[in-house]
């Protein structure tokens, strides 16, 4: 199954939960289809016990919901599912509308992956600035900004 975008307005604890490297890999995972933690450890070639620790959190978070439950030799396989594959932070309390918004994403990149984003990227912000300054119609302005930093590595997790 091919990955659909899927926004989820999150809260402060939410994005703490999914600001892991290893938590978004699963995420992804769980967006294409619904899986076991065993399957996803296997598909991650990491340990069933760490996985299903990482999914627990997620789906308390109630950022993974339950697809389907089946019955395996006496044990109940539980299908996961994630809820979106992009998160937006919402507005807290007393924020005025529209002030600003927020998205976020971790993503595993190596070097030349991270040159080849940031150069896509750019040639996408040009599009968009091009389009700015074209014709009468009436627009917002909005200030994006994108950092890319180095977080703890998956293996920590």
């Amino acid at each position: 199954m091919d990955l659909i975008k899927k926004t989820m307005e999150i809260n402060l604890e939410q994005q703490k939960l999914i600001s892991s490297p290893l938590r978004i890999k699963i995420i992804y995972l769980l967006a294409k289809k619904a899986m076991t933690a065993k399957q996803v450890a296997e598909e991650l070639g990491k340990s069933a016990g760490s996985i299903h620790y990482h999914i627990q959190q997620l789906y308390k978070g109630e950022i993974l919901e339950i697809e389907e439950t089946k019955e395996n030799r006496g044990i109940i396989e539980k299908y996961y599912r994630s809820k979106a594959t992009q998160f937006n932070l919402k507005e807290e309390k007393g924020q005025e509308k529209g002030s600003s918004r927020s998205m976020g994403i971790s993503i595993s990149l190596t070097d030349d992956d991270l040159k080849d984003f940031q150069d896509d990227l750019y040639d996408l912000m040009v599009k968009y600035m091009e389009k700015s300054v074209k014709g009468a119609i009436k627009r917002n302005s909005y200030e994006i900004s994108c950092s890319f930093k180095l977080l703890n590595s998956e293996e920590e997790d």
